[in-house]
């Protein structure tokens, strides 16, 4: 294991009771790299994140880090974004509320929050466009601007890898590259992002490495590596997508 990774997996097997949803997966992904995982429905990509994150035990695995740490030791280094489907959207808690949790993280459940951390939450909100929102209740934003919360919790609490579950569904178009452009700007501060994604098109604009996942790794490079017609085929059977010859993804149907 080594602190130069934010994410070290080596022959990992992992899935839910009996059922093996992961098999043999090995994946290291640098520090500051922009890395997306792709695949179809049910191919492993949010059960991957969620046993990186310590949230699944793994069935078996030679190696498994978070910057050379296990993920328990790891995971203040750590936020995890899950599926808009896990979040409770009517739940009365305000926007300024949700990003005080990332502080909250950071200082452990015993801790107090202070005048600093209220000073951090509202830089992050005005650093992601929300200063004008912070008392809104979190459930009544759009789906881009929900975003831009968990990312600013993501951003006060501190953490060093960002690992975001889907976070371009439901967004329109401009949307979807406004968040690409967040996330490049967090990775050039610094941060290592992970976003498990079917969403291609800012692929070859902002992702450094991709991850081809259907319950085994199929490929592993960056997008034109990885986006070819062969391995599209094998991981999304008839439509997939694949990058031209310009460099843009093209969605093929077979």
């Amino acid at each position: 294991m080594t602190a130069e990774l934010a994410l070290d997996i080596q022959n990992l097997s992992s899935g839910y009771q009996d059922q093996v949803v992961l098999e043999g997966v090995s994946w290291q992904v640098p520090r500051g790299t922009l890395a997306a995982v792709i695949g179809p429905n049910g191919g492993g990509k949010s059960t991957l994140l969620k046993t990186a994150v310590g949230l699944l035990q793994p069935f078996s695995y030679q190696a498994l880090a978070l910057f050379g740490q296990t993920p328990r030791e790891g995971r203040r280094r750590v936020a995890y974004l899950p599926q808009r489907e896990e979040v409770d959207w009517a739940f009365p808690i305000s926007v300024l509320e949700v990003v005080l949790q990332g502080r909250l993280v950071r200082l452990g459940w015993r801790g107090r929050l202070r005048r600093e951390d209220y000073a951090a939450s509202r830089e992050a909100l005005r650093f992601f466009g929300l200063d004008n929102l912070e008392e809104v209740q979190i459930g009544s934003l759009s789906g881009g601007q929900r975003q831009r919360v968990f990312l600013a919790r993501a951003l006060v609490q501190e953490a060093d890898l960002i690992l975001l579950d889907e976070p371009a569904a439901g967004l329109d178009a401009k949307a979807q590259h406004e968040l690409a452009d967040l996330l490049v700007s967090l990775r050039d501060a610094g941060k290592t992002i992970i976003a498990a994604t079917h969403d291609l098109d800012c692929l070859t604009e902002c992702f450094d490495q991709v991850l081809a996942l259907n319950r085994r790794v199929f490929a592993v490079g960056d997008p034109a590596q990885v986006l070819t017609e062969e391995t599209m085929v094998k991981l999304f059977a008839r439509h997939f997508p694949k990058v031209g010859s310009a460099g843009e993804v093209i969605v093929h149907e077979s």
